[in-house]
C-alpha cells in the first residue's frame, strides 16, 4: 500500500509542477507611477516609456497566442486632486470620454464618434472607472477603439486600443479580467 500512495503522491506532485505555469500570472509594476496589475500567462509587455518629468508613462501588453495588444497610458497628477466623490467622479470620466472624441476628430481620425450605449460605469479595484467604445472610418472601413479610464485623486490610467468592430467581443474577454486587476495610487 506504501508504494501506491508514493506513486500516487509522486504522479499528483510531478503533474501539478507541469500545469501550474498554464495558470500562473505575471505582475506588472510601474515604479515611477506605482501602477500594478497581473497578466495571465502569455502576456508580456514592452515599451515602458515614463517621459522626462516623470509624470506620464506608457507601456503594450501583448497576448503572444492571439497577438492582441492592449496600450496603457498612466499620468500622475502633480499636484494631486482633492478627494472628490464619486459622483463628480463619474461626471468627470463621462467628460473626458467626450474629450476623447474631441481628440480624435482634432487628429484627423473620420467620423469619430461616441458609441452612447456603450458607457458604462463600474469599480474597477476599488477606484471609479468607465468603459466605453468609439467607432470611426479608416480608409473607407469601419472601425472601434475600446477605452477604460480609471481615475483616483492622484491618478488618470487610460487603456486603449483599435479594432475590426467583429474583433470587440473576444477583445473584452481577454483584456476586461486584465483591466479589473489594475491598482493605481
Amino acid at each position: 500500500m506504501r508504494p501506491l500512495v508514493a506513486k500516487v503522491f509522486l504522479a499528483a506532485f510531478l503533474s501539478l509542477i507541469f500545469i501550474a505555469p498554464a495558470y500562473c500570472q505575471m505582475d506588472f509594476q510601474d515604479s515611477k507611477s506605482g501602477v500594478t496589475l497581473s497578466l495571465p500567462a502569455g502576456w508580456t509587455w514592452n515599451n515602458l516609456i515614463n517621459d522626462r518629468d516623470e509624470q506620464t508613462s506608457f507601456v503594450v501588453f501583448r497576448d503572444a497566442g492571439s497577438g492582441i495588444e492592449l496600450k496603457l497610458y498612466v499620468h500622475i497628477l502633480v499636484p494631486p486632486e482633492a478627494i472628490t466623490p464619486a459622483e463628480k467622479m463619474n461626471r468627470r470620466l463621462l467628460k473626458q470620454a467626450e474629450a476623447k472624441v474631441r481628440q480624435r476628430t482634432r487628429e484627423g481620425y473620420e467620423n469619430y464618434r461616441l458609441r452612447e450605449s456603450s458607457l458604462a460605469l463600474h469599480t474597477i479595484n476599488g477606484r471609479t472607472g468607465l468603459t466605453w467604445v468609439a467607432d470611426y472610418t479608416d480608409h473607407g472601413r469601419n472601425m472601434i477603439e475600446y477605452f477604460a479610464r480609471v481615475r483616483s485623486e492622484n491618478t488618470n490610467a487610460l487603456f486603449f486600443e483599435r479594432m475590426a468592430p467583429e474583433r470587440l467581443e473576444d477583445f473584452k474577454a481577454k483584456v476586461d479580467p486584465i483591466i479589473d486587476t489594475l491598482q493605481i495610487p
